[in-house]
């Protein structure tokens, strides 16, 4: 009887410490970079959840007139707004409109302290940097509308007012002012 008891003991005994699990303790992300710091040739205005990768935005505006297109009302199938896809919408606008002197162009052609990979911000990517710059964490943006390079038609795509926030869909004749941003 007291060999059963004691090994009933025992086996209950496995079965508690079995059944206990050890909390897993989750290491904090410290992020390596912030918004409305300095790095990569402008300032950083997002950060993913990783806290390593981002988008920066150059310090000074490339244009304060510029138009969308080269003169050719195509469709260039630039039509990604979210996060991520700006440099992407600025290749395909390159692709289809050619050599010129256009928004894509100017972002494209830039190279500020070593760094030439410099596109046109995609519509949420433009929006992005308006709230950053809306809470006082990016400065030297103008009260104007700027272009983005998420097209909405043959002959319209995003622009975005850094007075009011709002966005809509602008002719690509029309001239805003360009601000090129680059992921890091």
């Amino acid at each position: 009887m007291k060999k059963i008891k004691f090994a009933l003991q025992i086996m209950l005994c496995a079965v508690i410490i079995s059944s206990c699990k050890k909390e897993e303790v989750k290491t904090p992300v410290i992020p390596e970079y912030t918004v409305g710091q300095e790095y990569g040739g402008g300032v950083v205005f997002y950060v993913d959840e990783t806290g390593k990768h981002g988008l920066t935005a150059a310090i000074n505006n490339q244009s304060t007139s510029a138009k969308w297109f080269n003169e050719n009302f195509i469709e260039t199938h630039a039509s990604a707004a979210k996060i991520g896809t700006g440099q992407e919408n600025t290749a395909a606008i390159i692709t289809s409109q050619g050599a010129g002197i256009y928004a894509a162009s100017i972002c494209d052609s830039l190279n500020i302290n070593g760094f030439s990979d410099w596109f046109l911000p995609s519509k949420d990517e433009l929006h992005q940097l308006y709230l950053q710059k809306a809470a006082g964490k990016i400065t030297g943006l103008a009260n104007n509308f700027y272009w983005s390079s998420t097209e909405t038609s043959s002959d319209g795509a995003w622009s975005q007012s850094f007075t009011s926030g709002a966005n809509s869909s602008a002719g690509k004749d029309g001239t805003y002012y360009v601000c090129a941003v680059r992921a890091f």
